[in-house]
């Protein structure tokens, strides 16, 4: 992508009038995904994750998508989730906090559109008073961890771990 095309990025809030290009972003994931563990990771069409975002938008409060717009096409987003404290005592720190999901075009990635993307979620998540940001991570998604952890001062917390149950006899 040239510099003059990476000056023209707009990050907006996703209207219904995005649920096909969100639909075709998230395909474009799914894709990479499927290819870094295809044991954990489904694909679905472009068609059902259309109808899912279009059922979805406009979202609550405690929610937004933002996509990367450039000269009308989206070209990522990334979808913040709020998850008030429960106020439950437990281990962890009782915090508001917001989870988030970026995905980006493949031909698009390493072109700073995700930076963009993550600084937009960290603005709205500050505006609301939010204390951590969370993301997943698959192990095998390298150049993912590198982003997050090198390029944008996040830290691993913590394992998801996964494992399937043995068949009942």
């Amino acid at each position: 992508m040239s510099e003059a095309a990476k000056q023209l990025i707009l990050v907006r809030p996703a209207t219904a009038d995005d649920a096909e290009p969100l639909a075709a972003v998230y395909v474009d994931s799914a894709e990479h995904h499927l290819r870094l563990d295809p044991s954990l990771y489904t694909q679905h069409t472009l068609g059902e994750i259309t109808e899912r975002y279009r059922r979805r938008l406009p979202l609550g409060d405690d929610a937004e998508i933002l996509v990367a717009d450039i000269a009308g096409e989206v070209v990522g987003w990334v979808e913040i989730q709020l998850r008030p404290p429960g106020g439950e005592p437990r281990m962890l720190r009782d915090a508001l906090t917001a989870e988030i999901d970026i995905a980006v075009l493949s031909d698009y990635r390493g072109a700073r559109i995700g930076s963009d993307l993550l600084a937009a979620a960290e603005e709205w998540a500050a505006a609301r008073h939010v204390e951590f940001m969370t993301v997943e991570v698959h192990t095998a998604n390298v150049d993912a961890a590198r982003f997050y952890q090198d390029h944008h001062g996040w830290r691993t917390a913590g394992l998801f771990m996964l494992k399937r149950p043995e068949p009942a006899s």
